[in-house]
């Protein structure tokens, strides 16, 4: 078929080329869309309460509220790949299902020992390694925890006072 013919038979159908082209746009964005909304299953209250309480339990610090750990669940969650969130709600399960009560309830002693008992499984490990770095690059946090930042952009340690080892006894100072 020529291009004429093309345009004879949007003509006859009666519709422009643009308008097709736009309805076809539109049919493809459509179907496409309910597949991205379902990509990531939907985060549960539960799945992020106990995932919150998870790493406040692995990243304890007095001074962080619930808040702050909650919002670093919540987008530890958002980024999980779905491959990997079945094996996250395994390790929740046996988290939530070891004890009389859910693992977000329970006193943090019971919560660090249970924690100790799955520090070796993979999801664990995955989630560690990722909620430290979404932690501590958290410029929040670095006040509380009395980082100054990059030293890299100030020339370095040496001249920004970290070499005052204080802690020492006198005239043990090493060079």
């Amino acid at each position: 078929m020529f291009a004429d013919d093309k345009a004879m038979a949007f003509k006859a159908a009666g519709v422009s080329r643009r308008a097709a082209i736009q309805r076809i746009g539109c049919v493809a964005l459509f179907s496409a869309l309910p597949a991205a909304l379902h990509a990531s299953p939907a985060i549960s209250d539960g799945r992020q309460r106990t995932t919150a309480a998870l790493i406040r339990t692995a990243f304890p610090h007095d001074r962080l509220d619930d808040a702050f750990y909650a919002d670093i669940a919540r987008r530890y969650l958002d980024e999980l790949a779905p491959a990997a969130v079945a094996q996250h709600d395994r390790g929740l399960a046996e988290l939530d299902g070891s004890m009389i009560g859910p693992f977000a309830a329970l006193p943090q002693p019971i919560q660090r020992s249970l924690v100790e008992r799955i520090d070796q499984q993979p999801f664990f490990k995955a989630l560690l390694w990722r909620c430290a770095e979404l932690i501590y690059r958290d410029r929040k946090l670095w006040a509380i925890v009395g980082y100054e930042g990059s030293a890299f952009a100030y020339g370095g340690y040496r001249d920004r006072g970290f070499d005052d080892i204080d802690w020492l006894p006198s005239g043990t100072k090493t060079a």
